[in-house]
């Protein structure tokens, strides 16, 4: 796989999902199949009805008035024109449409509204992932965890192309909570070349811990000017990165094994192995594994399966404590 096709945006991400269940026909039974990750995080059960889905998406929405500020009604009307949730957009199969609606409503233009969508965006993916809103299925307590770094969401995709490691992107939404900071630090047990997105928050510095693998350093950057500048406290970021073969090392091992663990809590963490080529006769997921307690062989409980695009995956919710989850599987 090219680099130019190893992006941050393959990963499926509870962001890109939600900005995609908007376009069309908006939050419908039809497209929610094709959001796991929202349906994931409205889920209480496997008997849940889409009815129920929709209730608690609503619920999601409306809760963002409740901070009583002036700008939020509207807010919550866009959001539910944007998913075609309001009495006067159901039905609708274009967003452009519903978005010509809520100006003309509002006395403001389209360019308005589509912006004021992206601001709602952000704040419902806040509200989905901690479950704060009156009909969540799980509500996470989260801003007094230990005072360090939280991971609102996390996404993994690992690349695999004829049973060789060809490369994983990763990308983190985190909320510093420990004063300010000036670089976050992730693990990782392989060699590698780590490059951050470029123009995004963060340059990396990695280091080898002997005897333990390597630590990149995410150093915060004003993206202006490249200078290392602190994290502030109490505020969101967001870090992307990917890692691929060190230069003139091809791997030539075949790789049956992709997991990630995390110490800093994180409340949604998505992770996904895609096969290019061949793809394994046997797969198998797991969670809250320790390093050596990870399944070596599928069953009738761990067995899993690959979607159209050769990807399986894996969502978890308010995973820490440094145990694995992810896939192995068998040529």
């Amino acid at each position: 796989m090219s680099r130019a096709r190893l992006d941050a945006d393959d990963a499926a991400s509870l962001r890109r999902e939600l900005a995609w269940l908007r376009k069309r026909g908006g939050f419908t039974a039809a497209r929610l199949v094709h959001a796991p990750i929202v349906d994931e995080v409205l889920r209480g059960s496997l008997e849940d009805s889409f009815e129920r889905l929709r209730h608690r998406f609503v619920s999601a929405i409306h809760s963002l008035s409740e901070s009583g500020s002036e700008q939020d009604e509207p807010l919550v009307g866009v959001l539910l024109a944007a998913f075609a949730l309001s009495p006067e957009t159901a039905g609708s199969g274009s967003l452009l449409e519903r978005r010509r609606a809520m100006a003309s409503r509002l006395g403001c233009s389209m360019e308005t509204i589509a912006s004021r969508e992206e601001v709602g965006l952000r704040l419902l993916h806040s509200r989905l992932v901690a479950g704060r809103y009156a009909q969540a299925p799980l509500v996470l307590d989260v801003p007094e965890m230990h005072g360090g770094i939280v991971y609102e969401e996390t996404t993994t995709l690992i690349v695999v192309e004829q049973r060789q490691w060809r490369g994983t992107v990763e990308h983190y939404r985190l909320a510093n909570m420990a004063g300010e900071l000036d670089f976050v630090t992730i693990s990782r047990s392989y060699p590698a070349h780590v490059t951050a997105q470029p123009g995004g928050e963060f340059s990396v510095n990695s280091r080898p811990v002997e005897g333990a693998g390597w630590n990149d350093h995410f150093w915060h950057i004003d993206p202006a000017s490249g200078r290392r500048t602190p994290m502030h406290d109490a505020t969101r970021y967001d870090l992307a990165f990917r890692a691929e073969p060190l230069p003139g090392e091809e791997p030539t091992t075949p790789i049956s094994l992709a997991s990630r663990a995390f110490h800093a809590r994180s409340l949604l963490a998505t992770i996904q192995v895609r096969f290019i080529g061949e793809v394994p006769s046997s797969i198998w997921q797991f969670t809250g594994a320790s390093p050596f307690a990870r399944p070596q062989a599928a069953n009738q409980y761990n067995r899993t399966s690959l979607d159209a695009q050769q990807r399986a995956t894996l969502t978890q919710r308010d995973v820490h404590g440094g145990l694995f989850g992810g896939f192995g599987w068998e040529w």
